[in-house]
């Protein structure tokens, strides 16, 4: 599941991917140029990474950038600058989710920060047709799930895809 929030670098407004998988954090360049970020001087280091892109890159660009998450939280951190096909402009890895104190809570959808303060995740339009992020369960138990404690029970799920006309919704 890709962990996309809104967000906002330097004051404009997009979608962050928080990675859980990624060391470092990386804006394209690009983005950098069209918020104007002047890279930091002189800080004496160079990184090769793989996984973002085909094959391997490398960069000694970085830039210090205000990251707000949740409208509320507000971060000063320096990032790498770099072209990457991440399909987002801002990768926030380990390196800002650890010190930063943000948990991801896949099983509702949203990411935790401190202070109990908690922002959904960004449903992208590829996500809602994938069957890994449908709205539908295809099927079901037909019997009551009341378990007793200490028991169980096992279920067995169809794979085939059901259509969506055959739902009818009504209330009472």
């Amino acid at each position: 599941m890709r962990a996309l929030v809104q967000g906002a670098v330097n004051d404009k407004r997009t979608r962050i991917l928080l990675d859980s998988g990624a060391n470092v954090s990386v804006i394209t360049d690009t983005f950098a140029k069209k918020l104007r970020l002047r890279d930091v001087p002189d800080h004496g280091r160079r990184i090769d990474i793989q996984g973002i892109n085909e094959g391997k890159g490398s960069t000694t660009r970085r830039a210090q950038v205000k990251i707000t998450l949740g409208w509320e939280m507000v971060y000063e951190f320096e990032m790498w600058v770099m072209a990457h096909s991440a399909g987002v402009d801002v990768v926030l890895g380990t390196d800002f989710m650890i010190p930063a104190g943000i948990r991801l809570d896949l099983f509702h959808g949203a990411a935790q920060l401190p202070n109990e303060i908690r922002i959904p995740l960004v449903k992208t339009k590829n996500m809602l047709g994938s069957e890994e992020y449908g709205f539908h369960v295809n099927a079901g138990p037909s019997e009551q799930l009341d378990i007793p404690g200490h028991e169980w029970r096992e279920y067995r799920l169809s794979k085939r895809q059901v259509a969506l006309e055959r739902h009818i919704l009504g209330s009472s």
